[in-house]
């Protein structure tokens, strides 16, 4: 196994991990129907244990998963599927799903929808950052973003929306604040699901275009880009730098320029999301050797 495997192996276990914890103690005590398979096993659980409605539901769903998203997103998501579910057969086992929540005496909606929707958050955005998934409705959500071009977080609002819109009818306070928390939990899924990273693009006009590359390619580790630009007041051809950066180099690049030209005309943009090397982590190949 090489080395991309193991790590994207590793960041898929470390969200199942967070997920299940985040649902286990936070939404389950207080029946937050957050939504998806898990969300069904609140509603269920006084008539089936929530681990084994989990597995059962995710064993289906998961031969949908392989005939319509392919071998590659099988291995991985069959991973996650089952060690969701035995992680909470663990916890189920040993203890008790209110070991936390009964010493929230104030607000104990607010703290479980609020940390519930930041423990399944993270932990679902790491899976999906993996291509991979918990399985359950999740697969189903993957389908929609894939086939009908919906993005993810949308198609969780649509699925567990409905989920969470029949939970109101069983406790419209619990109902509620499980809303909320879809909402807050799908904004950090989207946030850590995607693959790039955000950032800044600094645009430089410059006599000094050498003595700037120079220095960008030496203190930054940054590649740039040089295009040719005509100025609208004197019509003279110059050389304009190009160049994305990490929020955490801006600093060190306003620097460079402050050095070498303090008279360059930058003006910096905020990039939402920047690919490409040193932006976005590889992928690891999976595939079925035959």
């Amino acid at each position: 196994m090489n080395k991309m495997k193991t790590l994207e192996i590793l960041e898929i276990t470390g969200g199942v991990i967070l997920l299940t914890l985040g649902f286990y103690f936070f939404l389950l005590p207080q029946n937050l129907v957050i939504g998806g398979v898990m969300g069904i096993s609140v509603l269920l659980r006084n008539v089936i244990p929530v681990s084994t409605f989990v597995l059962s539901a995710n064993l289906v769903l998961l031969v949908v998963g392989l005939i319509f998203l392919g071998k590659a997103f099988f291995l991985k998501t069959v991973y996650a599927t089952l060690l969701h579910p035995l992680i909470l057969l663990v916890l189920e086992l040993t203890v008790p799903a209110d070991f936390f929540m009964k010493f929230m005496i104030e607000s104990p909606y607010m703290v479980s929808a609020l940390f519930g929707a930041l423990f399944v958050g993270v932990g679902l955005g790491m899976v999906i950052r993996n291509n991979a998934t918990t399985g359950g409705i999740d697969i189903l959500q993957n389908m929609m973003h894939k086939f009908l071009h919906i993005p993810f977080t949308w198609a969780l609002y649509i699925i567990d929306g409905t989920i969470i819109a029949i939970a109101l009818f069983v406790d419209f306070q619990a109902g509620l604040y499980a809303f909320g928390a879809m909402l807050l939990s799908g904004m950090i899924i989207d946030r850590l699901s995607i693959e790039g990273r955000s950032g800044f693009t600094v645009f430089i006009l410059t006599s000094k275009t050498q003595e700037m590359q120079t220095e960008i390619y030496n203190k930054l580790d940054r590649g740039l880009t040089k295009i040719k630009v005509v100025g609208g007041y004197t019509n003279k051809e110059k050389e304009m730098i190009v160049c994305t950066i990490d929020r955490m180099q801006l600093y060190t690049f306003k620097l460079i320029i402050k050095r070498i030209d303090p008279n360059a005309f930058t003006f910096v943009t905020r990039t939402k999301e920047a690919f490409g090397f040193g932006f976005s982590k590889g992928s690891a190949s999976w595939k079925i050797e035959n």
